[in-house]
């Protein structure tokens, strides 16, 4: 039996790992401006039909369950219980059921009781289990208790529109910060992939008690990038070994004169532009020397930013850059920012018939 502050210090530790600065900063600040742009919407609302006590700054028009809604939405945006459905689904049906439960005149801690047990039903049995919409049960009986009267106006503004803005924002700022919310499930593996159904998985997670926070989807996504990973250090392809090195380059102030000579006597598709000091600033495809207008254009002009991997970059870091066809040539950066390389569709190719052909011969 291990001792005692042994087993506090083991029973109260933190269960989740730190989160990077930058994330827990991008949260924050998303949770901070997806409440004050409801608040703001609401309020104009409010003063738009006369209702009384809209002052901005002094009255707030939202329900302190958002504030709930939003840790989940900016923190936790892949959740299953911060996905749009179930913060809108979630909290309508709690404040629906805390209304209807308040039209039996019980007692108000009966009342209270009621309606969370209400609440969490209906929503286990919608599939919008969203943590805070309990508290949007309490908070409508409490306020039903304090002389207010939560009716119609109450569940289809305060809390289904207030719920739709955070929700719309949150979809918003995620996209505007390279997020993807609300998740989007990924595409089934193949046939010869041995990734368990979805049947398989949700019964896993069901056993362990994790359905509610982590999502099939999550699971299989996380299964396929393991397997990706692994094989591609399996068959030793690493961006260093299939790249081509020292590519041809050109600089900054480069006129489209010289570009265009240098895609017609080498066949180049794309060429990458570096500093003096090698430091890679983007790369120009060929389509950019033939659009309209970039003649008499410089190269730090016609250029643009595309994605990069380090030296050491896996397989499976480098085929979602060449596969979603937003470009066909990846550069490969140091550390410092150098360009050591480039990587292209035919790299890839050329690397696995030769990894393939050195299998086949042992």
């Amino acid at each position: 039996v291990p001792p005692i502050p042994s087993l506090i210090l083991r029973v109260f530790a933190p269960a989740m790992l730190p989160p990077r600065p930058v994330e827990a900063v991008r949260g924050a600040f998303g949770a901070m401006c997806g409440l004050l742009f409801a608040q703001i919407v609401l309020w104009l609302l409010a003063r738009a039909s006369g209702a009384p006590g809209t002052d901005l700054l002094a009255h707030p028009l939202l329900i302190a369950p958002m504030g709930a809604s939003v840790v989940l939405i900016f923190a936790v945006p892949s959740s299953p219980l911060a996905q749009p459905w179930s913060v809108v689904g979630g909290n309508a049906i709690a404040a629906i059921c805390a209304l209807g439960v308040l039209q039996l005149g019980l007692p108000a801690m009966a009342s209270l009781c009621l309606a969370v047990f209400l609440a969490l039903l209906a929503m286990g049995f919608a599939r919008a289990l969203h943590p805070p919409a309990g508290a949007v049960a309490v908070t409508t009986v409490l306020a039903a208790g304090q002389g207010h009267d939560p009716g119609l106006a109450y569940l289809f503004v305060t809390v289904l529109l207030g719920s739709l803005l955070v929700t719309c924002f949150g979809m918003a700022y995620h996209r505007a910060i390279g997020r993807s919310y609300p998740f989007r499930p990924a595409p089934p593996p193949p046939a010869e992939r041995h990734v368990p159904s979805p049947l398989v998985l949700a019964a896993a997670l069901d056993r362990l008690r994790l359905g509610a926070l982590v999502g099939v989807e999550d699971v299989a996504h996380l299964i396929e990038t393991a397997e990706e990973i692994s094989a591609g250090h399996a068959l030793g392809l690493v961006a260093e070994t299939i790249m081509t090195p020292a590519p041809a380059t050109v600089g900054p102030d480069a006129d489209w004169r010289d570009l265009s000579a240098l895609f017609v006597d080498h066949g180049f598709r794309n060429v990458p532009v570096v500093d003096a000091q090698s430091r890679f600033l983007g790369l120009i495809p060929v389509q950019n020397i033939l659009r309209p207008g970039a003649q008499g254009l410089s190269a730090r002009h016609l250029l643009q930013e595309v994605a990069t991997c380090p030296p050491d970059a896996t397989l499976a870091d480098l085929l979602p850059a060449l596969a979603q066809g937003r470009q066909t040539a990846l550069p490969i950066v140091a550390i410092d920012g150098t360009l050591v390389g480039i990587v292209t569709g035919s790299d890839l190719v050329a690397a696995l018939v030769q990894r393939t052909a050195q299998g086949l011969e042992r």
